[in-house]
């Protein structure tokens, strides 16, 4: 019998790793809040085609890239595509402001935030290095190249804005790579892992470039250089949509878990048939946001199997490729921050921040009825643990704790509101073994485990 460490990490429910047995319980998705638009795309070597690609915190602020992109008649192999730097200060995270690079000159234009311009640029991913073991002159890193570059080429740099490709060829090769392909530090694995596009023909590469479905494969590698074959995503059900981006991240405070925030693809379907109109790229096409977990990089849980976030009524949201979302979240106070793209290919074209609470992805929920949900047997690690939680004024929650016999020796006070990290205290709970039981009753319960506020 396998028994689970509890009580020092977050386990946010986004999947079944704590859970046994539930009963009159389902997950539900916790809808992002819209917090406005924060980067549009109007300058000269901006424009519709452009896209938000990463963004992250260093010791300085909050740092975002985007790709600049007007040239919508080129293809991806245009070498007017550039990579963008705006920043933030920390615990800000929706008022950035151009970095003044002023370096690269673009079609006589030297005053500009690009740090970067050529091809690869069409999917320049950079990402803050947190290995222990970096050198100093490569903290800052980034991956990027498409199928017409021969794969996805390696970089580095000391400042964020300029960089050096590491070697004089792809370093990745079998996959696709004509979307945001992502890359970072996994501080648990020890590893720095890559997501990137490939083409899904029942478990294996097409003959030809589009003989599939959109899929997300990854690689691992222990000094950025030399990277492992790919290995696909693996699903419980298997693959039943096209995954067009991955935006794959740890999540902060509960690295243990990786999140990805695909945008989902439909391509056969036009809501606004003048879209794209006389233009050469007058593709068909909807897309949403799905949400994503993973324990070991590989297996993908789905728990929620609907659309985390989708269009709203305004119909620039329902045309092709819409929701890109950046890699990386950003923590702001008790909210966590992300950024998608909306409108793409329309002169409104730009780059929009949504939050949700602290691991507040999703939740275990019971209407008024009632449920319960039965954990796996846990090592209790302390005689503390904390709930993120939030149920109506009639709602509530109830924790009890039962020894390896089954056997109540603890039950909790009614919890009722709304709290990110309400603690139960048990006396002498820590160094036993058991389950916890949890009745919901109107209630969602997001996270257990170790405290969740800042």
């Amino acid at each position: 019998m396998i028994i689970l460490p509890f009580g020092k990490r977050v386990e946010p429910f986004v999947d079944d790793y704590l859970i046994e047995k539930t009963e009159g319980v389902s997950f539900r998705g916790n809808t992002p809040v819209n917090r406005g638009k924060i980067l549009g795309f109007d300058r000269e070597w901006e424009g519709p085609g452009s896209l938000g690609m990463t963004v992250f915190q260093d010791e300085e602020n909050i740092k975002l890239y985007y790709r600049g992109f007007p040239g919508l008649r080129e293809d991806d192999t245009s070498v007017m595509q550039t990579s963008c730097l705006m920043v933030s200060p920390i615990g800000d995270g929706l008022n950035f402001t151009s970095v003044p690079v002023n370096e690269i000159d673009y079609a006589g234009i030297r005053e500009n935030n690009i740090v970067k311009m050529d091809t690869c640029c069409h999917n320049f991913a950079p990402f803050y290095d947190t290995n222990p073991d970096c050198k100093p002159d490569e903290r800052y890193k980034a991956i990027g190249g498409i199928i017409q570059t021969g794969g996805i080429f390696v970089y580095a740099s000391p400042d964020g804005i300029h960089w050096k490709q590491l070697t004089d060829h792809p370093v990745i090769t079998k996959g696709a790579f004509d979307s945001m392909n992502m890359a970072f530090w996994d501080s648990i694995a020890g590893v720095y892992r890559c997501y990137n596009r490939y083409f899904d023909c029942n478990g294996a590469y097409p003959e030809i470039k589009g003989g599939g479905a959109r899929a997300i494969q990854s690689c691992v590698s222990t000094d950025f250089i030399h990277w492992s074959e790919p290995v696909f995503n693996q699903y419980a059900d298997g693959i039943t949509d096209q995954l067009y981006t991955n935006a794959v991240r740890p999540i902060p405070g509960a690295e243990h878990l990786l999140i990805s925030l695909p945008m989902r693809f439909h391509p056969s379907r036009k809501k606004v048939k003048e879209h794209g109109g006389s233009n050469a790229w007058d593709f068909d096409g909807a897309s949403d946001i799905v949400l994503m977990t993973s324990r070991n990089g590989t297996f993908w849980d789905r728990s929620l199997k609907d659309a985390w976030l989708a269009g709203s009524t305004y119909l620039h949201e329902w045309t092709e490729r819409n929701f890109i979302t950046c890699g990386g979240i950003i923590e702001q106070g008790d909210d966590f921050l992300f950024y998608t793209e909306k409108n793409y290919r329309w002169e409104d074209d730009g780059l929009w921040a949504y939050s949700v609470p602290r691991y507040r992805f999703l939740s275990l929920y019971a209407d008024g009825t009632g449920g319960t949900v039965l954990t796996k047997p846990l090592f209790f690690q302390s005689d503390e643990f904390y709930l993120n939680f939030a149920t109506s004024a009639y709602g509530s929650v109830i924790v009890r704790v039962l020894d390896p016999d089954g056997n109540v020796t603890f039950t909790s006070e009614e919890y009722f509101g709304n709290e990110l990290s309400a603690p139960v205290h048990v006396d002498g709970l820590a160094g036993k073994t058991g389950r916890l039981s949890f009745e919901l009753r109107e209630a969602h319960l997001y996270a257990v485990g170790s405290p969740m506020k800042k």
